[in-house]
């Protein structure tokens, strides 16, 4: 029965050790970015701070951003990919520093998820599902004392 209970303890040893090795090598990750820049930029940036759910003060758009760092370290950004957000949300971004990153628009996608995953963990709104289908357009629309116009049939007129 002994062996029994010291075989579960090793195998739970084993366990934690192992989880702590994940989170140490997450953390190193996220401590080998410099992320002082993108924090400032994304915590000014008018497109965060607008955002629904800040007005509480529950949740600080830098508690944002810091979350969104911690899913680079998770996603295992580089500093160039964090540079060139840092850029993004000074909106200092130029055609050149576009044309010169060729996976500009994967990264930008990959960051909108970051944003969409912390959005969800920190409780705030998210954008998803919150598309407004627009209705008939005005010229779509027939007025209610005339005729709809006749429709062109590509003939040349008479």
């Amino acid at each position: 029965m002994h062996k029994v209970f010291f075989m579960r303890v090793i195998a739970l040893g084993a366990f934690a050790a192992l989880w702590l090795c994940a989170a140490q090598d997450d953390a190193l990750a996220a401590a080998a970015l410099n992320t002082a820049n993108f924090l400032a930029a994304c915590s000014a940036d008018q497109n965060i701070t607008d955002e629904p759910g800040f007005e509480d003060g529950k949740v600080t758009p830098k508690a944002f951003c810091e979350c969104v760092v911690g899913e680079f370290a998770k996603n295992k950004l580089s500093q160039t990919d964090v540079d060139m957000l840092t850029k993004v949300h000074k909106d200092d971004i130029s055609d050149a520093d576009a044309e010169s990153y060729p996976t500009l628009e994967d990264l930008m996608n990959a960051n909108e998820s970051y944003e969409d995953s912390c959005k969800t963990s920190l409780g705030l709104p998210t954008d998803e599902g919150t598309d407004v289908e627009e209705g008939p357009g005005e010229e779509d629309v027939v007025p209610q004392d005339e005729e709809a116009p006749a429709q062109d049939d590509g003939s040349p007129p008479e």
